[in-house]
């Protein structure tokens, strides 16, 4: 059960602190697409923070390999923190603060005619969406899905020596692994099996029409210029802040709305990870953060967890395109997390989830 406690101490953070006369610098190795997030709360409250940008599973193994190297762990999975940093001992709670869903992103570099058909599409799924049709939404998401892997779409890409997909992959970034679920998850919808699309896109692979990274953020700059045509898929906040045109998806694949949490469990990818497979199952999307248990400067890290619960942290997330979660939710071992994170637990800021 949670923590109660009989006085709280939200007031004390609604405003960011007076910018500290001494440089201090705090050490956050996170998902790359919200290295931005931290930055800008650094500066806020005066703090130096230090920023590693990787996809989380790999920024995982380098906190496994360098406990006491990080004072700020985020990732967009908090599966990947409780599979692999809770077991190495690295720590036992967590905080999600923000919600995200997928999108898939497109260029608008790519040769006119196809745009064309892509932006047709993006706008009657925009309306379905709005609308609430879900069921006429999920009928656009699969003539999208068959445009990009279609054999015409593939040799128009080889003619313009482009590619047409673009992922990261999922050994080393949850946008990787997440992008297959949204694949598994249309095609389960529309009972075609969960390895349908996911069929298609490893024949599009074997045939070179995949262009693969470590991590999604590296994506932004191929998509931009035509070099990669369709992104399947990233994160919506991620689409936003870059300004890179993206079709929307139903709440049904999107893996954004726990109202069908049950429903995304049905996907899953294997990943590897040191040499061991790890079945990750499909859930709403989140981003957790901890504090490691041998991180330098809890001190500072506990203060800028905290900005980021509260208004100005908030306003922070809304203007890179994230969705804070109102109230965050901690998770784990409460009696691990720091003095005043603890005392926060079950205030307006910071709900208790388990």
């Amino acid at each position: 059960m949670g923590l109660s406690i009989g006085y709280s101490i939200p007031q004390l953070y609604h405003a960011p602190k007076a910018k500290s006369t001494t440089p201090q610098t705090l050490s956050v190795i996170t998902a790359s697409l919200y290295a931005q997030l931290f930055r800008d709360a650094g500066k806020e409250l005066g703090i130096n923070v230090a920023v590693t940008g990787m996809g989380s599973v790999q920024a995982a193994r380098q906190v496994i390999l360098n406990p006491s190297g990080y004072s700020i762990y985020a990732s967009i999975d908090p599966y990947i923190l409780t599979s692999l940093l809770y077991p190495s001992n690295i720590t036992s709670w967590y905080i999600a603060i923000a919600s995200d869903q997928m999108v898939i992103a497109y260029s608008p570099d790519m040769p006119k005619p196809l745009l064309n058909i892509v932006n047709n599409l993006t706008r009657a799924e925009e309306e379905a969406l709005s609308e609430g049709n879900y069921t006429e939404a999920m009928i656009i998401t699969r003539e999208f899905l068959n445009l990009i892997f279609s054999n015409s779409t593939f040799e128009m890409a080889h003619e313009y020596g482009a590619y047409a997909i673009g992922i990261s992959n999922p050994n080393t970034d949850p946008e990787g692994y997440r992008a297959l679920m949204v694949l598994q998850l249309t095609g389960i919808y529309w009972g075609l099996g969960r390895n349908y699309y996911v069929d298609l896109f490893n024949y599009a692979n074997n045939t070179g029409n995949v262009y693969e990274v470590l991590a999604g953020s590296e994506l932004f700059g191929p998509v931009e210029t035509g070099k990669v045509w369709f992104d399947i898929a990233i994160y919506r906040s991620s689409a936003e802040s870059t300004g890179l045109p993206y079709f929307p998806l139903p709440p049904q694949v999107n893996l954004g709305d726990p109202a069908y949490a049950n429903y995304y469990s049905q996907a899953s990818v294997t990943i590897v990870v040191n040499g061991q497979s790890l079945v990750v199952k499909g859930a709403p999307i989140q981003l957790a953060l901890t504090i490691p248990n041998q991180a330098p400067n809890k001190m500072l890290a506990e203060e800028l967890i905290i900005y980021l619960l509260t208004p100005g942290g908030h306003r922070l997330m809304r203007e890179l395109g994230i969705e804070p979660l109102t109230p965050a939710l901690f998770y784990g071992n409460a009696s691990a997390a720091p003095l005043l994170i603890r005392i926060l637990v079950n205030s307006s800021l910071l709900e208790y989830g388990g």
